[in-house]
């Protein structure tokens, strides 16, 4: 084969790739905009779960997204809740919110899943 015809699959992939990227950049920049109303709950959410739930390199689910949050939302929020508490994958256990309690776990979650206005 052609080096041409690499070159013409390399850029064909390249493109392909960039809305993608596009997309999730944006997606990011308004999960980063994102607060809930309640203002106890909304320093709650800025100081444990801004920093992964607006990033999106961070593999959690991007605030605002409620298709990010598919397969996790399918479990139910008592399970949503329980992995909280108990940390998964890379997120520490009660998610860097030691004083949150159950009913602010399930309101910040309820929150970040929640499709962004």
């Amino acid at each position: 084969m052609s080096i041409r015809f690499f070159l013409c699959a390399g850029i064909a992939l390249l493109a392909a790739c960039g809305p993608a990227k596009q997309e999730q950049a944006l997606a990011a920049r308004r999960a980063e905009q994102l607060r809930p109303a309640d203002a106890r709950l909304a320093a709650l959410y800025e100081r444990s779960c801004l920093n992964c739930h607006a990033r999106a390199d961070s593999g959690a689910p991007l605030t605002g997204q409620p298709e990010a949050w598919g397969l996790r939302s399918a479990r139910g929020l008592p399970a949503l809740v329980q992995s909280a508490k108990q940390g998964l994958g890379a997120m520490p256990a009660m998610g860097l919110c030691a004083d949150c309690s159950d009913v602010d776990l399930r309101d910040l979650i309820t929150f970040m899943q929640s499709p962004s206005p």
